[in-house]
């Protein structure tokens, strides 16, 4: 970062700091610094020791200064970025961290739209259900039976919930979903129908 841009930076600085008020607030500006500017990204940041001062530059009214005179200094709209850190080292760690977030959100959404296709029809309902059995750990336990049995009775809910039992043909595809479901749990279909059916689902409860 070169000096002229530094002298910039420290210029607007003092500006913010005369339009806020409190001395938390002041050593939290007094610790941020310029760190890089990429295209209308400005990057700025606090040393790691100071980084649990960022709440009070986050806030509303201190954020809307520091971006307006960034906004008058460049002469166009910043998107401003308050990292962890005051080097480029720590805004290419960040970056990562963000792409990382990013990925994972991704991935939740694929696998949110995944299992809603798992509903698309009864038959995929009652192949998902032999496989989350068959991933259960510990399975041949009461309680991680109970555990699976409780999971079923909300997953059979939310497809009945997708796809309506119209036809006789719908009900019989229900009901062997609900006697697949009592087979693996050693358990009387007719209870099980029930507990989907008409019972309120139990509480998970912790492994």
């Amino acid at each position: 970062m070169n000096q002229e841009m530094q002298q910039a930076w420290n210029a607007i600085r003092e500006r913010v700091k005369q339009k806020v008020s409190g001395p938390t607030v002041y050593r939290a500006l007094d610790a941020l610094q310029l760190v890089t500017i990429e295209g209308e990204t400005i990057v700025l940041g606090l040393p790691h020791e100071s980084y649990s001062l960022v709440g009070h530059l986050n806030n509303p009214t201190v954020r809307k200064w520091i971006d307006q005179y960034l906004e008058e200094a460049y002469a166009f709209r910043p998107q401003v970025v308050i990292i962890e850190g005051a080097t480029l080292q720590d805004w290419q760690l960040h970056q990562r961290k963000q792409e990382e977030l990013r990925r994972l959100s991704e991935q939740g959404t694929r696998k949110r739209e995944a299992e809603s296709r798992v509903y698309s029809n009864w038959e995929a309902v009652y192949e998902q259900v032999g496989r989350k059995f068959a991933e259960t750990p510990g399975r041949s336990l009461a309680s991680n039976r109970a555990r699976y049995l409780n999971e079923m009775i909300g997953f059979v809910r939310d497809a009945l919930t997708r796809l309506p039992v119209e036809t006789e043909a719908d009900e019989r595809q229900l009901n062997r979903i609900i006697e697949r479901i009592a087979g693996n749990v050693d358990a009387p279909a007719a209870v099980v129908a029930w507990l989907i059916l008409h019972a309120p689902t139990a509480p998970e409860t912790e492994r």
